[in-house]
């Protein structure tokens, strides 16, 4: 068949595929010639981008040059990609032309024909709705993020001040606003990833860490995994309440303590996580159950659906908690609106 520039010729000469589909289409659809110049554009396409006169502003124009400067970058390495072979998709922004603001998702496909790329196929939905509405979203978690944050930065204040005031022992005033301040810091992390989950390096890391008073006190080591919300936040209240306990009475009491945190996954998708102390003091079981023991041993292997054991060892305490993986990413209430 003879190409001589027509649409006809181009839709032919595309194949049988893109006849289906240009018939039915709802999306803008191009086809571009494997030198990167506008060859075709459907009816819905011109519409969708307010073209009045394709003939004049659009066809035999190299495609990227038809997008904004920022936007020129990324749809010429999908060109390029397309005509290496590749499918590809990205999403750009680029107003029509009687300059209304638009973001595109669009897919670049090769057309071949006995094994080479003989021209690409440019097909993009109009998703700024979508974006707009992405956008606002994160606008309300943003939101959202900073009054929790006040609010529990206030919480502290009001804590710290109404038990000095009320002359409270300093151990038990301590101990409160250390669980606020591990509430706080699993906060920072969980807004850092938008609330969607919570690194478990970062929840022990920041939960520990502030307790050691030389680096060599700590090793924590395991493959880093994602917690969701509610269980982040009892995972760092737990973990805390070891770093207090070891503060206290047990190897981060003493210049050559050692504490060692180490998690690795079970063949059967276990999560095995120990904590086990050394060079400290001689242990000896408490005398009673306080907070800090039911978060460790009723509160956590409650949100773990899993086990802990704490041994009291005279050499160091021993914590080992046993969980199954899928419940670090279980769904729950304990996420922000939006």
């Amino acid at each position: 068949m003879a190409d001589d520039g027509s649409d006809r010729a181009i839709l032919e000469g595309a194949g049988a595929y893109f006849l289906s589909v240009i018939e039915a289409s709802q999306d803008c659809i191009r086809v571009i010639s494997a030198d990167g110049h506008v060859e075709y554009m459907n009816a819905q396409g011109q519409s969708l981008f307010e073209i009045d006169d394709f003939d004049g502003r659009n066809r035999h124009r190299y495609w990227p040059d038809l997008w904004p400067e920022d936007s020129r970058a990324t749809v010429e390495q999908a060109l390029h990609a397309a005509m290496a072979g590749q499918a590809v998709a990205f999403r750009a922004s680029c107003p029509t032309a009687k300059g209304d603001p638009r973001w595109w998702e669009t897919t670049v496909s090769p057309i071949l024909e006995d094994g080479r790329v003989i021209r690409v196929l440019a097909t993009s939905r109009d998703v700024t709705g979508e974006r707009l509405a992405e956008s606002h979203r994160q606008l309300l978690i943003n939101e959202l993020n900073h009054r929790v944050k006040n609010t529990l930065a206030t919480v502290q204040s009001i804590t710290k001040q109404s038990l000095r005031n009320a002359d409270v022992d300093s151990a038990v005033r301590d101990a409160l606003e250390g669980r606020l301040m591990a509430i706080a810091a699993t906060h920072n992390v969980l807004t850092d990833q938008n609330w969607s989950a919570a690194s478990l390096r970062q929840i022990v890391d920041g939960s520990v860490t502030p307790y050691r008073s030389d680096p060599a006190q700590l090793s924590i080591s395991g493959a880093d995994l994602k917690v969701s919300p509610k269980t982040a936040v009892v995972m760092a209240l737990a973990f805390h309440e070891l770093a207090i306990n070891a503060l206290k009475y047990g190897a981060l009491s003493a210049p050559a303590g050692h504490v060692d945190i180490r998690w690795s996954i079970a063949a059967d998708n276990q999560l095995h996580i120990e904590w086990r102390e050394r060079g400290g003091p001689a242990v000896r079981p408490p005398e009673r159950r306080g907070f800090g023991t039911r978060i460790v041993e009723t509160a956590l292997p409650s949100e773990l659906g899993g086990t802990v054991s704490v041994d009291y060892q005279a050499e160091g305490l021993c914590c080992s908690i046993r969980s199954p993986l899928a419940a670090l990413n279980r769904v729950d209430a304990f996420m922000p609106l939006g």
